[in-house]
């Protein structure tokens, strides 16, 4: 098989939930390809005045780790789900992609915030700096 390990980038846009039905299609017919699903976060930072935006960030963030948990249970694939908090949504994912031993990046062309119909920044960013395939999932029109 040409793919033993694929990351899936999710934040909860569209276009992360078709780069999620995207590799459950590419998994269907082997059980032997692992999942690893990320979901990228930033802190705002330390102190009284970013405490409220980092409760919101964090809770979003729990709120999409639960939703790739339920996602994870009917799979009979094995899945790990990570978290990854930083500055540079891109190299965090390129980083964990390398660590992991992944074969593939599979991720939406544009997160909750991008304009429609260009390639988000982050997505651009990996394509670029990965070393391995990179799928990127449009959004439906």
């Amino acid at each position: 098989m040409w793919c033993n390990k694929i990351l899936v980038a999710y934040d909860g846009s569209a276009a992360s939930k078709r780069a999620l039905n995207m590799a459950l299609g590419i998994i269907r017919p082997s059980e032997h390809i692992e999942l690893v699903f990320v979901h990228v976060t930033r802190m705002a930072g330390v102190g009284t005045m970013t405490a409220g935006v980092d409760t919101v960030i964090a809770n979003d963030a729990q709120d999409i780790l639960e939703e790739l948990e339920l996602i994870a249970n009917n799979i009979p694939n094995s899945v790990e789900i990570k978290l990854l908090v930083g500055t540079s949504p891109a190299d965090l994912i390129v980083r964990c992609a390398r660590e992991e031993g992944c074969d593939l990046i599979i991720m939406g062309s544009r997160g909750r915030g991008g304009v429609k119909g260009y390639l988000g920044s982050v997505s651009y960013a990996v394509t670029k700096e990965s070393p391995i395939a990179v799928l990127i999932a449009k959004e439906d029109e």
